[in-house]
């Protein structure tokens, strides 16, 4: 399989602040790659890097094994046949659902515009929506516009930006199996930018954790879900539980945390001091026995009784992290 996209050895810098620190990491054809972070930590920046936008000032970015940017050399965005999904959507105003998606089709006849155009839009769902304008459309149908627009024009490779946060979220659930669905379909490798761990478990098939402009890990979302590199991998997913040991600490989720278990389960005693019902599970609080706060999600109709109760979390769910 080939290479859609690879950065090598990438650094960025603002002025004097470094915001994309030594970053390698490679996408292969039809694969899904998302790069999760916290606000700031330069994964904005790596997609703006891979389209074009920015120069870096050290490494290099291939696409489809070209070396299109370096410290000397940069391909300008619209010769790089890259498509683009935003969080804003960018749609053409003054242009037709239509006419948006025909934007990039310059190269193909009017027949072929319109047969392409057309099928995008059965695809997306869009079918009646043709010659209505952006502005007439729902946050969902301009989103869908949006993604039909950028695979119009077939391209190997379509950048994501934060591409469903402004989505309520059920429809931020169907878009993503949408778009998910339909760069499968077409073979189209994915760089998704975004801080929703729920994104790129949902979406990827590999994950890379940025934090202060370093990618901390790459691999596959079970993978970096359970078995992170750091401490600050795991907090991308959710929050984790923390108890001192030998070797430095042990890491467990609120949702392994369980009031029944196997004999060589990890156990621990604490009081449940608080329960919140959040939904099928409830969400207690728990004092530990010298004094360190814990979380668990715990199933049941009714809420677990407050006090002193043992706990199991199964040996396969726990993390060890260094000092």
């Amino acid at each position: 399989m080939s290479e859609a996209l690879r950065f090598s050895n990438i650094s960025f810098r603002y002025d004097d602040e470094q915001v994309v620190h030594n970053v390698s990491f490679s996408i292969e054809q039809g694969e899904i790659v998302c790069l999760l972070g916290p606000s700031g930590c330069g994964k904005t920046t790596c997609l703006r890097l891979a389209a074009g936008m920015e120069q870096p000032q050290e490494g290099t970015i291939s696409l489809n094994g070209d070396i299109v940017s370096s410290a000397d050399k940069l391909a300008p965005p619209e010769t790089r046949h890259i498509g683009f999904l935003f969080q804003e959507f960018a749609l053409f105003p003054h242009l037709t659902v239509y006419d948006n998606i025909c934007f990039g089709l310059t190269d193909l006849s009017a027949a072929a515009q319109k047969a392409r155009a057309l099928e995008l839009l059965k695809q997306v769902g869009l079918s009646g929506y043709a010659e209505k304008y952006p502005n007439s459309l729902s946050g969902g149908e301009q989103q869908r516009a949006a993604l039909a627009r950028a695979l119009a024009p077939s391209p190997k490779l379509v950048l994501m930006d934060e591409p469903f946060s402004n989505l309520d979220p059920q429809l931020r659930d169907r878009m993503r199996d949408l778009t998910l669905h339909l760069l499968k379909q077409v073979g189209a490798a994915g760089l998704v930018v975004t801080h929703d761990a729920a994104d790129a478990l949902r979406m990827a098939d590999r994950i890379a954790v940025q934090v202060d402009g370093d990618i901390l890990q790459i691999d596959s979302p079970e993978a970096v879900y359970r078995h992170p590199a750091s401490i600050d991998v795991a907090r991308m997913f959710g929050a984790v539980n923390l108890i001192k040991s030998k070797t430095g600490f042990q890491g467990f989720r609120p949702a392994d945390v369980a009031l029944t278990g196997a004999p060589d389960d990890f156990t621990f005693t604490g009081e449940i001091t608080e329960t919140r019902l959040m939904g099928a599970d409830w969400l207690c609080l728990i004092k530990g026995a010298d004094g360190v706060g814990f979380e668990a999600l715990l199933h049941g109709e009714v809420p677990p009784e407050l006090g002193t109760h043992k706990f199991f979390v199964p040996q396969a769910r726990l993390m060890l992290f260094k000092d």
